[in-house]
């Protein structure tokens, strides 16, 4: 009796903890409700998100868009907890935007590799190329990602690949997503990065995430991304 009622309680926290990892995160509950109803595009929504504490202003707000083909969430830094589109949201500092998340109905436009970039070596699974000249911009490929670093000097876009590669192969390159087609870019330095991440799915719906902060920050949240009606 004793062992059955373990049991039971094992499977209880497991179920528990099992649907609170595929809550949507809690400023965009609210959203989640309604934003469904407002489009045709399947409406992908993180389930994980960190907190950027080191910031001054520490909470995430959203401003939301919904049309017929398409959807698109504002991720800002504020310095108190809002409500989604709240009337303070409107036309925020440049330094307040730390990401986006968007989805319409379309086609991806593939990148392709400079044609005056020069093979430099593979790595993880991935061909790397370099401007020849200025040797600080990458182009690799990998499955169906391309991907595009460009450091801000020396020797960052190479540690802008560490990370990403580093990143992806915890995610597992993201296989568990739907992705026909993907590309990522990433600017800046790895530890306050702007990192870019687009795909295309099989039945021709486009996502895009951008987010200003750690890399591996942005691939967790990619990688959290889950369907929600």
């Amino acid at each position: 009796m004793k062992k059955l009622v373990l049991v039971t309680l094992i499977s209880i926290v497991l179920l528990t903890a099992f649907s609170k990892s595929n809550e949507v995160v809690p400023f965009l509950r609210s959203t989640a409700n309604g934003l469904p109803e407002n489009t045709n595009v399947p409406v992908l929504l993180p389930t994980y998100w960190k907190e950027q504490t080191k910031r001054p202003k520490k909470h995430t707000a959203v401003k939301v868009k919904a049309y017929e083909n398409g959807y698109a969430i504002y991720f800002l830094s504020m310095d108190k907890p809002y409500r989604a589109n709240d009337p303070a949201l409107f036309h925020p500092k440049e330094s307040s935007k730390i990401g986006e998340l968007s989805g319409f109905v379309g086609t991806m436009t593939s990148g392709e590799k400079p044609s005056d970039f020069v093979f430099y070596k593979k790595k993880n699974g991935a061909k790397l190329w370099i401007q020849p000249w200025v040797r600080s911009i990458i182009y690799a490929k990998r499955g169906p990602w391309t991907m595009f670093f460009d450091g801000d000097k020396g020797d960052e876009p190479y540690q802008q690949a560490d990370e990403l590669f580093k990143a992806m192969k915890n995610a597992d390159w993201l296989k568990g997503k739907v992705i026909h087609e993907g590309h990522i870019a990433i600017l800046g330095t790895r530890r306050e990065a702007y990192t870019s991440i687009s795909w295309e799915t099989t039945n021709e719906f486009v996502y895009h995430f951008s987010y200003k902060g750690p890399i591996k920050e942005a691939v967790k949240i990619v990688q959290s991304l889950e369907y929600v009606e």
